[in-house]
């Protein structure tokens, strides 16, 4: 993982945050059409009501990944021990709704990313202590600009697409599989398309974590 940004060939790693939600059986209906498989950082609290999402992310062969329970900054942020405390969370609810009593993903994106900003030594120690529980982070090197505002629009994601990958062998693309992301998966088909054409080979992490 530490690896992740480098490679000798040019791969991508897919990767959505912050769902399950309305939009994300779309992005899997894409995604299946293409024969691709992608990483879903869920969000522990939007598991409630979408079971069905999260056992067919499962069966179809993607990997779910870990956001914490609650994406509350102040609330997950307010000590070590609570970002632990919400990857435990959010795993219990994952594992609950796929019916598989063993699943732990070992994979946690923090929310709003690792490094900087006003919590950035306390995520420094969370680090230490995720890892100290056989857990990897991991954030991203590349953007469709889908959390950058709120006037989304295809041609806007597909443009920071471009500004961000550029030069890059090695991506993991943040997107957002929210409610409110409905134009990324609107966007994707020529997202995926782009990447293709660009010589990218698709990822996901069952390709890193055995």
């Amino acid at each position: 993982m530490e690896n992740i940004y480098k490679s000798d060939t040019k791969r991508v790693f897919l990767t959505f945050d912050d769902g399950p939600s309305t939009v994300t059986p779309k992005i899997l209906d894409i995604l299946k059409q293409e024969n691709i498989k992608v990483t879903f950082f869920v969000l522990g609290c939007n598991v409630n009501g979408k079971e069905e999402t999260l056992k067919r992310m499962y069966e179809e062969g993607h990997y779910i990944a870990n956001h914490g329970y609650t994406h509350n900054y102040s609330k997950i942020y307010a000590s070590v021990e609570n970002v632990l405390d919400e990857y435990n969370q959010c795993n219990e609810v994952v594992k609950n709704a796929i019916g598989v009593p063993e699943y732990n993903s070992h994979l946690f994106r923090f929310p709003g990313g690792l490094p900087g900003g006003k919590y950035a030594e306390l995520k420094k120690q969370a680090r230490e202590l995720l890892s100290q529980n056989d857990v990897l982070n991991v954030d991203w090197n590349a953007l469709t600009g889908d959390a950058e505002t709120n006037d989304l629009s295809i041609e806007f994601e597909l443009t920071r697409l471009s500004q961000t990958t550029q030069n890059k062998n090695s991506i993991v693309l943040l997107m957002h599989d929210a409610v409110t992301k409905s134009v990324t998966a609107e966007a994707l088909p020529q997202i995926i398309a782009t990447l293709r054409e660009e010589g990218y080979e698709f990822k996901n992490f069952y390709d890193i974590i055995k």
